[in-house]
Order: structure tokens, then sequence, then C-alpha cells
């Protein structure tokens, strides 16, 4: 690139930037103005059959043409997809990947719904250079993940409001797909042990039951009295528990033991929210339950189910593992996600990775999940759940150009992630 290119490129970053804080939005890197085809590849949309040489093709950051016999736009890049796969990018709807362990849970109380979880994310920028370059966290990316559901942990009852994130994008505003979507609870071991090391309550399930049924009706006078009095003080905790009364946004509720899972039903029945289980261990036995609630599981990785910071999981929260559970849940009628939540089996064994989302959920292959419904189950599926799947999770005309170019089958250990698209970027590329 000669100096007057290098010029024009800065200069043209630095102008997207400055129509980004004057409008308030970002304006994707590069807008990706010239067409890209994938030609010739086996093309997995996932809300619909594999597509054996098939063709996608991207522009202006959206999905434009899925198919067998698609008409490529004349001066389109073409990709040669002969004996590699596509399929949309990997969304692990729970993880704390981005957020410092010193900055996920407020250890001074145990109720804290105002906490944003975007407000600690680091999405791998070059913060302080003075340059102006993308935000990529390859680390996600060389596994294929392109979007992730960002929250706190679970040592807090009410830990606060996670992010929908995409892992590349031009600026801070671009990767942000839902900057509240979820507000996350916790029920069982981790609340406790985190309540008796700072001597505070809630020291019983009981007394964690209590305090989530007081911060409703808190919450549901709160909204009331607004109503009435409009220049009230206003309380942010109060308003975000609001937002999950008012069903605007989803509880997100871990609770891994039959009992929890039973209580956290209970408490949305009685106050009428939107619930999503995490965790979910013992899930199948309350799987009659959830399906005649409609209510979405999103469970952790298949190798390391555990999804507390526990040492040693409490045996009150989990039952022996059980690899059948999501083809069980699936086969009832639950919807379901697997996904990483990055925690550590205290330190026996390291987090669960982002990165090998696709292929750990590729086990439950062997206990009766099949193909189709692993790879849902972390993209569809997981953007269904996460209420997104309007703009990601399949490829599909209309949908984020969120694409994977891999050399082989998705769910092979043999397989890599050559290329990764985020909304029709290139953003990724195995060296």
């Amino acid at each position: 690139m000669n100096s007057h290119a290098r010029w024009a490129s800065g200069l043209g970053r630095w102008v997207r930037a400055l129509v980004a804080a004057v409008v308030g939005f970002a304006v994707p890197l590069g807008a990706q103005s010239r067409a890209i085809a994938i030609r010739g590849a086996t093309v997995i949309p996932v809300s619909g059959p594999q597509i054996p040489n098939g063709t996608v093709v991207m522009q202006g950051g959206k999905i434009v043409a899925v198919g067998a016999n698609v008409t490529i736009p004349s001066g389109a890049e073409i990709i040669d997809g002969r004996g590699k796969y596509v399929m949309p990018g990997v969304v692990d709807a729970a993880t704390n990947l981005g957020i410092d362990a010193s900055d996920l849970n407020d250890a001074s109380d145990p109720v804290t719904p105002a906490s944003r979880a975007l407000d600690s994310y680091y999405p791998f920028g070059s913060f302080g250079s003075g340059k102006m370059e993308p935000l990529r966290n390859h680390e996600a990316l060389s596994g294929g993940v392109t979007t992730m559901y960002v929250g706190p942990a679970d040592a807090s009852v009410v830990g606060g409001q996670g992010a929908i994130v995409k892992t590349a994008g031009s600026s801070i505003d671009a990767v942000v797909v839902k900057d509240v979507a979820g507000l996350n609870i916790t029920l069982g071991t981790p609340p406790k042990a985190a309540a008796r090391a700072h001597n505070r309550d809630p020291y019983t399930r009981m007394a964690e039951l209590a305090l989530l049924r007081q911060l409703f009706i808190k919450a549901q006078e709160y909204q009331r009295d607004k109503a009435q009095n409009p220049t009230k003080p206003r309380d942010l905790s109060l308003e975000a528990v609001g937002l999950v009364l008012s069903r605007r946004l989803p509880a997100r509720i871990e609770a891994n033991s039959a009992t929890d899972i039973r209580s956290a039903l209970r408490l949305a029945q009685e106050f009428g929210f939107d619930l999503i289980i995490d965790g979910g261990a013992a899930a199948a036995d309350v799987k009659d339950e959830l399906v005649a609630r409609r209510i979405p599981v999103v469970l952790g990785m298949q190798s390391h189910p555990y999804v507390s910071n526990e040492e040693i999981p409490d045996k009150q929260d989990y039952p022996p593992i059980d690899e059948r559970t999501p083809a069980t849940l699936t086969a009832a009628g639950v919807k379901v996600a697997i996904a990483t939540f990055s925690r550590a089996f205290g330190t026996l064994a390291p987090a669960g990775s982002t990165k090998w989302l696709l292929l750990d959920a590729a086990i439950a292959g062997g206990y009766g999940f099949s193909d189709d419904q692993i790879i849902r189950s972390v993209t569809l599926g997981a953007a269904e759940i996460l209420g997104v799947a309007d703009r990601l999770g399949s490829l599909a005309p209309g949908k984020d150009a969120d694409v994977l170019i891999l050399d082989g089958p998705p769910l092979s250990i043999k397989t890599w992630v050559e290329k990764v698209y985020v909304d029709g970027e290139l953003v990724h590329e195995k060296k």
C-alpha cells in the first residue's frame, strides 16, 4: 500500500469514527460494498437442509442469497469453497469472556440488578494506543464464535444485566447487539457461599427466595408509585427489575438442582416474567414442567457441565452427570442451547473456553443428540433463546453476514475454522 492509500485508509477510518460519534451508531468497517460469493461448498444453513455444492453471497454486511443455483452479482469476489463447509457463526449463549475476574461480582451486596456487564466488558481493542483499529476477540473467533451473551458470574443472588456482543467490529458500538439482554440471577450454593464468606445474607435457599420475592414486590410498588408520581426519584436497581416484571427483559436464573429449577419456575409464575434456565444440570428431571411452561434451558459444556466457580461442586446443586440431557430435553420439546459459561472447576480444571464450544457440543452426539441438533444448539437455537434469531444463527437472506468457512465437517475434531466473516468482513483467517 503506497503512502496515499495509507493516508486515505486512515482518513476513512477517522471519518467513520466521527460519524459514529455524531449520529450515535457505528458505521461498519469497510462497508463491504463489493459482494462476496462462497461457491461450491457444502452449505449448512441450519434453518434448512444441507446444500451440497451450494453458494452463499454476502453484501453490505448481510446475507443476500443462499442456495444451489444462485446468481452471483457481477464483480463479486468469488471464494472457492470446494471441499469446504460453510455455516453460520457460533453463538455462545452464556460466557464471562472479556470481563476481568475482579469485576464479575460485587461481593459487598447480594443484589445488584443495576450493574451492567457491558460496563466491564473489554472487547480486545487497542485502547490508549491512539490508533483507530478494529476490535477482534481472536480467541473466540478462532473457534468460529461470532456472538456471545456476556453476563456477571454467580456469587450474587442478582448479579446484574448481561449483554449480547459480537466478537469483531469497527468500534464498541459496532460489536454491541443488545446492551441489555437479560437479568442474571442465581439460586443454590454460590450465593450462599459468598454470603457466608462476607458474613451477610442469604445463608440458605429459603433466604435466597425470600430476598428475591422482597425485591420483586419492591419493584412492583416502585412501578406503581412512579406511574402515579413521575417526579419520584429514580431507582436504577428497581427499574432494572421492572424491565423483567414488564417482560421487556428475561430473567436468566442459574439453577442446577431440580429443587432450584422448580423454585425458579414458581417465581416466574408468581410474578409473571419470562424465564431462561441457565446451567440446568437436573433439567431432565423437570422436563415436563419446562415443556408445559415453554421455558428454554442453556446447558453447560458437555465436558464441563459444572457452571459455577466452586472448587468442588455442591452435591445439592449437581446431580450425577448425564450426557444424555441435551437429547432428553430436546426430545421432550424443550428449547436447548449449549454454552461455555467460561467457568473454572476451581483450580482442578481450566475454564470452559468459548473457543472450543462447537467441538465440545459435538460430544453430545455420542448420547443421542443428532448432528443437526448439536449445530442448532450453538447457532439458531441459541439465537432464538437470546431473542436475536431475526439477525443471527442461520444462513438466510437478510440476516447478518456472520459466516464460517471450515476445512471439514463442523463436528470433526480434525476440522479447522479457516475463515470467519462478521457482518460480511473477513475478521479471522487461520494462518
